[in-house]
């Protein structure tokens, strides 16, 4: 089951009241095909990761989702999707249409890309992806997190 992005995170909707519940998997979320989805990814991130207590995690979770989301824009097609997981660690998979495996690249010093994979080695415990049939594939990264009381159950 595909979920789209709650109302309090899309642009003019914002609303009180609790975003959609986060358990030990949120998503998949489905993401709009435009650069709007790099920040709409992030919200998602920092609320799950907020809730499940591991608000530590934010700033790196964002920076790496942004990375992916914006690839997946730049080199994918659509559909784009992300989905969270927690098992203690935090797996972010983001998934579009295209079956085209993500490529590192070494950026020279006045390269203006082509660093984002390489952010994502440097600071996820660990990464990689999946091809999805019968088309498109998933990049995920890991992040390690610490269980809870709960079992890594959102409170």
């Amino acid at each position: 089951m595909t979920r789209t992005i709650p109302r309090e995170y899309l642009p003019g909707g914002a609303v009180p009241g609790p975003a959609a519940p986060v358990s030990s998997q949120d998503g998949p979320w489905s993401l709009p095909w435009s650069p709007t989805a790099c920040r709409l990814a992030r919200d998602v991130v920092r609320d799950a990761l907020t809730r499940w207590g591991l608000a530590e995690l934010v700033p790196v979770a964002e920076l790496l989702v942004s990375e992916l989301v914006c690839n997946a824009l730049r080199h994918g097609t659509g559909p784009l999707r992300l989905t969270l997981r927690r098992t203690p660690d935090v797996r972010c998979a983001v998934s579009d249409g295209s079956s085209r495996p993500p490529r590192p690249t070494d950026a020279g010093p006045e390269d203006e890309g082509g660093r984002g994979l390489a952010l994502v080695d440097t600071l996820a415990a660990r990464w990689g992806h999946e091809r999805d049939l019968p088309s498109g594939k998933t990049v995920w990264f890991d992040l390690p997190g610490a269980a809870d009381e709960q079992g890594g159950e959102a409170a």
